[in-house]
């Protein structure tokens, strides 16, 4: 009996322990110039990301609800600049929700260990657009900011 239920636990903590995709961890680029996201659409919202900086300096980012709810038809096409710029200069879009401000992300060469990371985020994102951006420019361009999509509330169970 006693056999059994330790086979049956182990069973059941293999099965919940090998979801690929919850084992996944994404390596977003940043650079001083842009910030590269490994993908444009995404079922679940449950992730890990080790933003990875290959500077010298620490680069901070903005991480925002863009549409909550649904995805925003076309986020890929649409120009985020002049939202991004006004943000920057403080006046904050209302329909954005934003998840983490100016969140430095630190030189992998300031990182002393790599399992202890001090850039990796775990996401539980509900359905929605989101957009993670650089904050220290003045100008913007398409390559400062990405835009993906959450098109199920699956990361949130």
């Amino acid at each position: 009996m006693k056999k059994t239920l330790i086979l049956l636990t182990l069973f059941f903590l293999f099965l919940t322990g090998c979801n690929d995709d919850l084992n996944t961890v994404y390596e977003p680029m940043v650079t001083n110039d842009s910030i590269v996201f490994p993908f444009e659409s995404k079922d679940n919202g449950r992730f890990a990301s080790i933003y990875r900086n290959h500077t010298d300096k620490s680069i901070p980012i903005t991480f925002a609800m863009v549409k909550s709810g649904e995805v925003l038809e076309g986020s890929q096409d649409y120009d985020f600049c002049p939202d991004i710029l006004k943000f920057r200069e403080g006046v904050i879009t209302s329909d954005w929700f934003i998840i983490n401000l100016n969140f430095p992300i630190t030189a992998d060469s300031e990182v002393p260990n790599q399992n202890d990371h001090p850039n990796l985020i775990s996401y539980s994102l509900p359905l929605g657009t989101y957009i993670v951006f650089l904050m220290e420019k003045d100008t913007c361009t398409a390559d400062q900011y990405e835009i993906f999509d959450i098109t199920t509330n699956d990361g949130l169970t």
